[in-house]
Order: C-alpha cells, then sequence, then structure tokens
C-alpha cells in the first residue's frame, strides 16, 4: 500500500483528521509528507482542507472518492 493510499484509507475509517493526527493514524512520517499528500489530493479534487474548530485544517475525502481509477 501506498502512502498515498494508507492516507486515504485512515480518513475512510477516521474522517476529518488533521495532518498531525493522520501522521500518527497512518504512520506516516514526517507530518510534513502528509501535509504534501493532502495538499496533492486537494488539487486533484479527492480532499477537501477546511479550517477546523482548534483552527487546524482537517481534512475530509470528497464522497466517493476511490484510491484508483476502475479497471477500464
Amino acid at each position: 500500500m501506498t502512502v498515498e493510499e494508507r492516507i486515504i484509507d485512515t480518513l475512510r475509517r477516521f474522517p476529518g483528521q488533521d495532518d498531525d493526527q493522520l501522521e500518527k493514524l497512518a504512520a506516516v512520517h514526517p507530518r510534513q509528507q502528509v501535509n504534501q499528500i493532502c495538499h496533492r489530493l486537494e488539487a486533484e479534487g479527492k480532499l477537501r482542507r477546511t479550517n477546523g474548530p482548534e483552527g487546524k485544517i482537517i481534512n475530509t475525502l470528497v464522497g466517493g472518492n476511490r484510491t484508483r481509477s476502475p479497471a477500464a
């Protein structure tokens, strides 16, 4: 499983996590790698990053997200 897939899988199981929480739950180190992947996923429309109640950015998958394209 790739790091990106681990992050997506973690957000499916535990929606609404910030980068620090994702680092721990998905076992992805350093945290900057989580941040870069989440920014890329947001640019691809797979993830939404919004301000949470404690001022941290919260990552939420966009509905129906898949880690891979369906087979042709």
